[in-house]
């Protein structure tokens, strides 16, 4: 990967294609690869985009600064890369946490983003992340770390639709397979622990859900029909709060969607923004940057 060292912090990222730019904000751990297996990229390279997908700090090859971050901080790496390679206005696709990233980004740099989606990562905190939120505190603060099988449990049942879990033994060995080299993409002990702090602070903010209402970009809303952390009901919420919002429903899918049901996915967000004019050069909001 190419390399662009951004508020200190030294950031891997990848570009293709070529048109109007797409920025694809990964999820906790989430390395850009990600966005090649699941085909979003190409699938947006092919519809005439230049997609850039890049390692949030934490994740490898990405820099891992001390512990904890913030969403601030993620969303200000973020905009000194839209800066740092001159993409201009962009479309900003966030998953999980990488959504609250897209998110703050909309709300504070609105000159930087032509419109938003956010995929398994809108709406108010339900008691099941309450409760993951919790957990995964307490692990940091009694050992220094979040246990690698704990993670590969959490993440088990929080990306595997319930039909799966319950009937396809097959794909959930499988699954636990691949979790097993989870530990790989993180940068450091740093990066996890960072990143856990990010969400957890971001998603107990008292103020983020009414703060939707300052998001002038049109802004999809994805849910998956079984996401125990973002379940369509708070997705639908989080879409009516937002000025120019829309909401879609992935049907069978769970939190890990974009993986299990990677066309439905891409069809929707290829929809949304065949909708949008954005072939016509990026003028933004006009607005000023505003603050977190």
């Amino acid at each position: 990967m190419d390399s662009v060292v951004v508020n200190g912090v030294r950031l891997g990222y990848e570009r293709a294609g070529s048109g109007p730019a797409v920025v694809l904000v990964g999820g906790t751990g989430m390395p850009p690869v990600a966005w090649q297996l699941c085909g979003l990229r190409e699938a947006l390279v092919q519809a005439g985009f230049e997609v850039v997908t890049y390692a949030a700090r934490g994740v490898a090859p990405s820099d891992a600064p001390a512990a904890p971050y913030t969403v601030d901080d993620l969303a200000a790496d973020l905009a000194g890369l839209i800066e740092a390679l001159e993409l201009g206005p962009s479309v900003v696709v966030g998953y999980s946490l990488g959504s609250f990233t897209a998110e703050l980004l909309a709300r504070t740099r609105p000159d930087l983003v032509r419109a938003a989606v956010l995929l398994a990562g809108a709406g108010p905190l339900t008691g099941v992340l309450d409760a993951v939120l919790e957990a995964e505190t307490e692990l940091i603060a009694t050992t220094g770390r979040l246990s690698p099988a704990f993670m590969r449990l959490q993440t088990l049942l929080s990306t595997l639709p319930p039909a799966v879990l319950r009937s396809d033994d097959a794909q959930v060995r499988t699954w636990l397979e691949l979790l097993g080299a989870q530990e790989a993409v993180w940068t450091s002990t740093e990066g996890e622990n960072g990143q856990s702090a990010a969400s957890d602070r971001w998603l107990r903010d008292e103020h983020r859900m009414a703060a939707l209402g300052q998001i002038t970009a049109p802004v999809l809303v994805l849910a998956y029909e079984h996401d125990l952390y973002f379940p369509p009901s708070c997705g639908q919420i989080a879409a009516d709060a937002l000025p120019r919002g829309q909401f879609t429903q992935i049907p069978g899918a769970a939190h890990g969607g974009l993986l299990t049901h990677p066309g439905e996915t891409t069809k929707a967000i290829l929809a949304f923004l065949a909708d949008l004019d954005l072939n016509q050069p990026g003028q933004g909001t006009g607005a000023s940057p505003g603050g977190a």
